[in-house]
């Protein structure tokens, strides 16, 4: 155990130190568009963000499926003079289903606060996270307390923005199962504020299980008047590597992204 943790973090803090690196060195005159500023994770407006996980294969579980409809609310904030990003995360409209039984309800709850500091052009952001076990199955959640780290990293260009958001997190009941999460996200803009974008997300629980779907999609955004915008997007994600059952072989990741201009001050 000790040792896979110890390989799973040295191959997290490589993809960081890399991405980083490499973030520093394409990080033109940052273009401020309305693609890459509505595909920021930092940037410091006001969303509403209704995400969808269609998750219609599963590893070593034939016929079985799950759905997870998430709403998302971002606030930016400056707390103690420090500019700051707050994510709350709710599975809302949760399913699993085997060729026995379906499973409906809501899934954890998650929040994490970021303070954000700023490298020229790249922004940074680090802070807190926790999961409430509001699951109302275990088929939809752990059920359990966990705490953890969040920390993201966003560097924006003349071509589109590259983004990581990585995650560390544990339960607090003494079981020692943890999740270490990465997400590299990627955007290409297009002509008339389209996008092709990139965006499956990591994830290792260590000892249990690990998926690392890779994706291709197409987004646009429109632009809204007062500087607010709707973003809407479909990503079809295959994993490339899929250890445990019951991880997505294949998942259909969709959605629709509100921003109101209430910045930080």
């Amino acid at each position: 155990m000790r040792s896979g943790l110890v390989r799973t973090w040295a191959f997290v803090l490589a993809k960081l130190s890399l991405f980083f690196i490499a973030a520093q060195a394409m990080a033109e005159t940052g273009v401020d568009n309305l693609q890459n500023t509505s595909n920021d994770p930092l940037t410091p407006k006001m969303a509403f963000e209704f995400h969808n996980y269609a998750q219609p294969v599963l590893t070593d579980r034939p016929a079985s499926g799950a759905d997870q409809g998430y709403f998302r609310f971002v606030l930016p904030h400056a707390s103690f003079g420090i500019d700051q990003m707050m994510r709350a995360s709710m599975p809302v409209v949760a399913s699993s289903w085997d060729p026995e039984r379906a499973i409906n309800g809501v899934g954890d709850f998650t929040i994490f606060n970021l303070a954000v500091h700023y490298f020229g052009d790249i922004k940074t952001g680090i802070g807190p996270l926790l999961v409430v076990p509001t699951a109302s199955s275990p088929a939809l959640g752990t059920r359990k307390w966990q705490a953890g780290v969040e920390a993201v990293v966003s560097a924006p260009h003349a071509w589109g923005l590259t983004t990581l958001l990585a995650s560390w997190q544990q339960t607090l009941d003494g079981s020692g199962l943890q999740t270490v999460t990465a997400q590299p996200l990627l955007f290409f803009n297009l002509p008339d504020r389209f996008y092709l974008r990139s965006t499956g997300i990591a994830s290792f629980t260590l000892g249990k299980n690990a998926v690392v779907p890779v994706g291709l999609g197409l987004g646009r955004v429109f632009e809204l008047p007062n500087g607010a915008s709707i973003n809407t997007f479909v990503e079809p994600q295959y994993s490339v590597i899929q250890n445990g059952p019951g991880v997505a072989a294949f998942q259909v990741f969709a959605g629709l992204v509100i921003q109101l201009p209430v910045r930080f001050r």
